[in-house]
């Protein structure tokens, strides 16, 4: 089940930007703009943001695996919906609907995990999670460039298409239900038993929608929200940046060559997800395995946060000035590498601590990240024209720095708070 599992944490990366490479094409061909170029990426962002809350709630009360097979189904029509879009207009529309469908595999999967990993070992499988989920989306420009330069930029929905439909048909054989209420009712009606577990699992209800925004005011959650959300931003626009910015002068790329260049950026994000992953139960298990302080195990994560702010500066400054390729690829790959350090910790933190609402939390998560995301990334090709790159991604550092110190502030407040009773009672 694993490996199906992380496979369902691909296909919304890889569908996001698979055909970042030939962005510049496609516009040709619509005759269009840049601006409704990017467009189509952020819109997908945006109804992924407010469908989450949605599949969230459904999966949280009717189980997973039901909204997962709706979910999957609708998104495969959308994307042959995309494939035939006859102008710039409606691929927008059939964008905003695979964004509304697929946010579900983010939701569920997550959520998943919550259900059948202990609190002290989540983080490793969300590093795993959050791997292939990094991974797939910096590498699907190198295969979306490949295909691109072929058979052109709409072959790459069906390319999309057929990978749902495997992935589709391989979550229906493979993956059971694992919302813990639904398994439990289930197991105590065929083997006519009652589990003592029964009594700690409530019963689900169908809250409203909205209902999960309610943890983006809880003191104890917000604060490390914040620092995914701000981290996603800035990863997320420097990453849709990078084939504008190699398609024109002074480097001239093309969609082939531009797709390649997203493999060590893929490398370091898939490298920091399980490294991410592996500290934080790591440091569960060996310091706060006893503990109350549930914060303990994203103290890693917030280490490499730090990466980000460094890695988007040197990416920033050395496309500004066309420095030689390398330079801006490499502070792409520590910001990567440190985005996806920073993520594993925070989401087994969320879950551990809403354990019956997990899908919800992740909801309200995806929520917060993939809207601001959204919304900056429309006027991302505006503001950087005013101020150019190394500005407008040095600010962005610089809110990754004070979201994370405030994080780091609080956690070790907590961390002193906790051990003063101890001290005491050793008095």
């Amino acid at each position: 089940m694993g490996p199906s599992l992380a496979s369902k944490a691909d296909l919304p990366s890889f569908d996001e930007v698979v055909y970042l490479p030939a962005l510049l094409e496609m516009v040709k061909d619509y005759e269009s703009t840049k601006t409704l170029g990017l467009l189509t990426i952020s819109i997908y962002l945006f109804t992924m943001s407010l469908s989450s809350l949605i599949w969230g709630v459904l999966a949280d009360y009717y189980g997973r695996k039901p909204m997962v097979i709706s979910g999957f189904g609708a998104f495969i029509l959308s994307s042959i919906g995309c494939y035939f879009s006859p102008n710039i207009y409606i691929l927008l529309i059939f964008r905003a609907l695979q964004g509304c469908f697929i946010s579900v595999a983010v939701v569920v999967g997550q959520g998943t995990i919550a259900d059948i990993y202990r609190p002290n070992q989540r983080g490793t499988p969300y590093g795993i999670f959050y791997a292939f989920f990094f991974a797939a989306g910096l590498l699907a420009p190198a295969l979306g460039g490949v295909v691109c330069q072929q058979l052109g930029w709409r072959a790459t929905f069906i390319l999309v298409t057929t990978i749902s439909f495997i992935l589709f048909i391989s979550y229906i054989l493979i993956v059971p239900e694992t919302q813990q209420y639904t398994v439990i009712c289930t197991y105590q009606s065929q083997q006519q038993i009652t589990l003592i577990e029964s009594d700690q699992v409530s019963k689900p209800t169908l809250t409203n929608p909205c209902a999960p925004l309610s943890y983006l005011i809880d003191s104890t959650i917000i604060p490390y929200i914040s620092v995914l959300a701000c981290s996603y931003i800035a990863v997320n626009c420097s990453a849709l940046l990078v084939p504008t910015e190699l398609a024109e002068s002074p480097y001239s790329f093309r969609p082939n060559k531009i797709g390649l260049l997203f493999i060590p950026i893929a490398a370091a994000f898939l490298i920091g997800s399980v490294v991410g992953g592996k500290l934080s139960d790591l440091i569960t298990m060996k310091f706060f395995q006893t503990s109350k302080l549930l914060e303990g195990r994203m103290i890693p994560g917030l280490i490499f946060s730090i990466l980000i702010s460094i890695g988007l500066i040197i990416y920033a400054w050395a496309f500004q000035y066309g420095t030689y390729i390398l330079i801006p690829i490499l502070g792409q790959m520590l910001a990567g590498f440190g985005q996806a350090a920073s993520r594993p910790g925070v989401i087994s933190y969320v879950t551990v601590k809403y354990q019956e609402s997990a899908a919800s939390i992740i909801a309200a998560n995806t929520f917060v990240q993939q809207l601001s995301t959204a919304i900056v990334l429309t006027f991302t090709v505006q503001i950087v024209q005013v101020i150019h790159e190394g500005a407008f991604f040095t600010t962005l550092a610089l809110c990754n720095v004070l979201t994370t110190l405030a994080a780091a502030m609080i956690i070790c407040r907590k961390l002193i708070s906790s051990r003063s009773p101890e001290k005491k009672l050793l008095l």
